[in-house]
């Protein structure tokens, strides 16, 4: 087995980066020596949870999005301290965290999704399901892209997880402020959006993939 393991080195480039290495520095020394990298991993299944529940409390008190906010904001903390933890105390848990930390991932956002869906109309339940899919196929290219290229590119177009995660914490403060219509009348076009957004990213890479398998023939 290849022990040269390139997982936990991510290539981060995107517009916050700058924003979260400040708050990796403002956070780190607040960590206790006893809190380690697992159960900061694990937190997200926390987060998750009351995300799901501050959604549902949402139905009838709009003020319950300002949990729902906090939640997106604390796993944002807890799932970049993780990491750094990991590195500056030599856990070795590099393949664990690579894991867990990608399969919370999906779990934290199959609870967003849900937590959102208490908001929205029934006939929009396939529009639901369909944003669902879109995610996991953001999660899937990701990984599938790693295991061709070696290199884990968690961004697109400079666009990456945290610009999304502040991007729901402002739709959040929208729906309080504004009222849960806005997000009714949004949310199919935030799902065409990223539609498309898939599609391109797909589009890009399979040619990106077919010259490297073109490459590879010439040089046999």
């Amino acid at each position: 087995m290849n022990e040269h393991f390139t997982g936990g080195q991510k290539h981060l480039d995107h517009f916050l980066r700058g924003y979260e290495k400040k708050l990796i520095a403002a956070f780190l020394p607040l960590v206790p020596s006893w809190m380690g990298t697992v159960p900061l991993t694990l937190l997200t299944f926390l987060w998750s949870a009351l995300i799901v529940f501050f959604g549902y409390l949402s139905i009838e008190n709009i003020n319950w999005l300002w949990g729902f906010s906090a939640c997106i904001f604390v796993q944002h903390i807890t799932d970049m301290l993780d990491g750094e933890i990991g590195r500056r105390r030599n856990t070795g848990l590099i393949k664990w965290g690579f894991y867990m930390d990608h399969f919370l991932d999906y779990v934290f956002t199959c609870a967003i999704v849900a937590g959102y869906s208490f908001l929205l109309p029934p006939a929009y339940f396939p529009l639901v399901v369909l944003c669902l899919g879109v995610c996991g196929g953001f999660m899937v290219h990701t990984l599938m892209d790693f295991s061709i290229t070696g290199d884990f590119k968690i961004s697109f177009n400079r666009v990456g997880v945290a610009e999304a995660r502040y991007f729901l914490v402002v739709l959040n403060t929208a729906m309080i402020v504004f009222g849960t219509g806005l997000f009714v009348a949004v949310f199919p076009f935030i799902v065409l959006i990223s539609c498309a957004a898939l599609a391109t990213v797909v589009y890009k890479s399979q040619k990106t993939y077919a010259l490297l398998d073109k490459n590879a023939l010439k040089t046999k």
